[in-house]
């Protein structure tokens, strides 16, 4: 848990509080590390895991990553306090591991998929947001004049093979030369 704080905190900067939260969880999971007896492959697993969830967030594995990362999450709990020699009431809980391995799979997915989803979306902004867009011929486009597309006129020339565009005629942006568009009629 103080792991993913910090790694909140440190994908958007700015606020204090998860870092600061994440910075007393890792404390306290250190100072828990001192008192119990530690299983050092448990250990070794926990860290793999979260190596898997920040490799799968900078990969595009699309969660193939998280999954062996919950997979080695859950091993690595398991076997973090549970040595031979052990006092049963310091062994870890095994519905609490799988609870918590399932939680964070279930949080990775969701930014997965949004994440997806934002770099799948059409581009809204700048001049590649043009091309597509659909507009009028301000005047006679043989080959170059002005056209006007989202709300503003531009200069543009007709698509090469292409024939004259009357005006008034409805026009779409197939390029951008610049601060040229280039267009043809609409179909």
């Amino acid at each position: 848990m103080g792991v993913q704080a910090v790694l909140i905190e440190l994908s958007s900067p700015g606020g204090w509080v998860a870092g600061f939260v994440g910075f007393v969880c890792l404390a306290l999971g250190a100072y828990g590390l001192g008192i119990l007896p530690v299983n050092w492959f448990g250990l070794a697993f926990l860290i793999i895991a979260f190596v898997l969830f920040i490799v799968d967030i900078k990969a595009p594995t699309h969660g193939a990553l998280t999954v062996a990362g919950v997979g080695s999450f859950i091993l690595g709990a398991l076997v973090l306090f549970n040595s031979p020699g052990t006092p049963e009431f310091q062994r870890v809980s095994v519905p609490l591991v799988v609870g918590v391995g399932i939680v964070t799979a279930a949080l990775f997915f969701v930014v997965v998929t949004f994440a997806i989803r934002a770099q799948r979306r059409r581009v809204a902004t700048g001049i590649e947001a043009l091309i597509g867009r659909v507009g009028e011929a301000r005047g006679e486009l043989n080959p170059s004049g002005m056209v006007q597309v989202a709300g503003e006129l531009w200069s543009a020339e007709v698509e090469p093979g292409s024939t004259s565009i009357p005006g008034g005629a409805r026009v779409e942006v197939v390029g951008v030369d610049g601060l040229r568009l280039r267009v043809r009629k609409q179909s």
